[in-house]
């Protein structure tokens, strides 16, 4: 596994880990795909003009192709702030995939802030 898939989850976290048998590009698809995703979490993008915007709705803040997906979750109902939902995937010998999901108050839980003066290239995020 990766650092980040072996890093200890702060103690706020809720983590989810299991094994499915699906390959990890048909549970990319359940995660990515805006009509999919909004029945399996039975909850509107936040871009769906149509949407009722006093219930719960989601973002696609990060997207690795076929290993992670991150999501910003609200809900103007809840009185707790954004939150932020992210599900790693990675590819079993089996052809199923091992499943993560992790529901956090902090987006960038796991990377610190870098100085200004980094000298790092900037990193690109999926549209």
């Amino acid at each position: 596994m990766t650092d980040i898939l072996e890093r200890e989850a702060p103690a706020d976290d809720i983590v989810v880990e299991c094994d499915l048998e699906a390959a990890p590009e048909k549970v990319w698809r359940a995660l990515t795909t805006p009509e999919l995703v909004s029945t399996w979490l039975d909850v509107p993008a936040t871009d769906d003009a149509d949407r009722d915007l006093s219930g719960p709705a989601y973002r696609l803040i990060e997207a690795l192709p076929f290993s992670r997906v991150r999501y910003a979750w609200s809900d103007p109902a809840a009185s707790e702030p954004e939150t932020f939902v992210t599900f790693d995937l990675v590819a079993q010998p089996s052809g199923g995939t091992w499943f993560r999901l992790t529901h956090s108050a902090e987006a960038t839980a796991s990377r610190r802030s870098l100085p200004a003066n980094t000298n790092r290239p900037p990193m690109a995020r999926a549209a």
